[in-house]
């Protein structure tokens, strides 16, 4: 007994001396109704949130009034494969169906959503694949072909995967124009190519995008099931790229399974988590706030780091 307890003592110890950056602190907001356990995607929408469960849950929307508190359920007219993150343009919705733990899924989908007056209805489904997968019967969790983030940047969509063998994520992007030219249920999955791929030692979990300063948030934890910490790295986005030398990640305050993002109009960044205790949580210092503390995210800097592209 004593030798376990030493061990995980020694195990504890050296995943808290490997936590790389800085810290946020974050502050408790709600605890979520329990139709709401498994937190995967999150959107700023109106004074409130939408989130959604990911998968063997029911197809629908949970909007949230600013305290977390369910207003409203809206039914998605589709099955709820894998729901892994949501992103919005206007009263678009983009809804990400493209959860795969197993890497054995071959029919991946982004959902175009219309939301007016608390009516959902379904726009197109867009199928997408990636161009450089073979293998789709691969060890459960060997794989990086698993995506659970995506955010709107610019006019495309940027969809992240959780990279299981290496904890980077790679980017790969669909234009927003594309969604109102497929059919409904189209057929032909749009080959996806990796644009970028990003050093995020963390499981990438969800994204938001600042318009008003380029900034890209990632989400994520460290692959670990004991003492799992998380965190958020910042990246400045300049002409379609991520400027990862200019780069910041911040260790959260509190541990665990982080699922969704959104930066809200106040300027704070919010963040989910699924499973017990508190699941929406606000960041104490705003992203105007984070970036001016950090020098290599500030507007000088990156104005010399564009020169020198």
């Amino acid at each position: 007994m004593r030798l376990i307890l030493s061990l995980l003592m020694l195990l504890s110890l050296t995943s808290c001396g490997s936590a790389q950056g800085l810290s946020l602190e974050l502050l408790p907001v709600a605890r979520f109704d329990s139709r709401l356990s498994e937190t995967s995607g999150l959107i700023r929408w109106q004074q409130g949130f939408i989130s959604h469960n990911d998968s063997g849950n029911a197809p629908e929307l949970f909007v949230l009034n600013d305290k977390g508190k369910i207003s409203a359920r809206l039914t998605v007219p589709t099955k709820n494969h894998d729901w892994e993150d949501i992103a919005a343009q206007g009263n678009t919705l983009y809804l990400a169906d493209t959860g795969n733990n197993s890497g054995q899924r071959r029919e991946l989908k982004i959902l175009v959503l219309k939301l007016a007056q608390d009516t959902l209805s379904l726009a197109s489904i867009l199928p997408v694949a990636y161009a450089e997968q073979t293998n789709f019967q691969p060890p459960r969790h060997q794989h990086n072909f698993d995506a659970e983030a995506l955010t709107k940047v610019d006019d495309e969509l940027w969809l992240f995967t959780k990279r299981w063998l290496d904890q980077e994520t790679a980017i790969y992007k669909l234009s927003t124009h594309q969604g109102a030219m497929n059919a409904v249920r189209a057929t032909e999955p749009t080959p996806l190519q990796a644009q970028q791929q990003l050093n995020t030692q963390m499981l990438v979990t969800g994204a938001d995008f600042d318009d008003q300063t380029k900034t890209l948030m990632l989400l994520g934890y460290s692959r670990s099931w004991f003492n799992r910490h998380a965190w958020i790295w910042l990246y400045p986005v300049h002409e379609g790229r991520v400027l990862e030398h200019l780069g910041r990640k911040l260790m959260l305050s509190e541990n665990g399974q982080f699922e969704g993002i959104s930066l809200a109009d106040d300027g704070f960044i919010y963040v989910t988590r699924e499973g017990r205790g508190t699941n929406l949580f606000r960041s104490q210092q705003t992203l105007a706030t984070l970036m001016a503390k950090e020098p290599s995210l500030n507007n000088a800097t990156l104005d010399n780091a564009k020169t020198q592209q």
